[in-house]
C-alpha cells in the first residue's frame, strides 16, 4: 500500500491515457512507480445478498408478415374473410 504525500490517503492503480499509475481519489495526486505497479491488485468482493443474477434470453425477432405477391394478399384476404363468418356464427350459436 502506498499512501499520498500531500493528503495522506490511500494511491489506488488507475489507468490514464494508456499508462498504469497509482493516483489519490481525494486530491488527484498522480505518481508513477512501474515497480510497485506490478504488486498492486484491484479487487471487489460483493455480499451474496446484494448479488444480482440475471438471465439472457435470446430470440429471433418475428417481423411482420411481408407478401410480395397479389395472390398471397388475396389468399389470406379470403382466409380472414372466412374466420370471421365462420367466429360470428359460433359466437350467435353460443349466445
Amino acid at each position: 500500500m502506498k499512501f499520498c504525500p500531500k493528503c495522506g490517503n490511500l494511491m489506488v492503480p488507475t489507468i490514464i491515457d494508456g499508462r498504469k499509475v497509482l493516483m489519490c481519489r481525494v486530491c488527484r495526486y498522480v505518481e508513477e512507480e512501474p515497480k510497485i505497479l506490478e504488486e498492486y491488485t484491484l479487487s471487489k468482493h460483493v455480499e451474496e445478498a446484494k448479488r444480482v443474477r440475471t438471465g439472457k434470453v435470446s430470440e429471433e425477432v418475428s417481423r411482420p408478415l411481408k407478401l410480395k405477391k397479389e395472390e398471397e394478399r388475396e389468399i389470406l384476404q379470403e382466409y380472414y374473410e372466412i374466420f370471421l363468418e365462420t367466429f360470428s356464427e359460433e359466437s350467435e350459436s353460443g349466445e
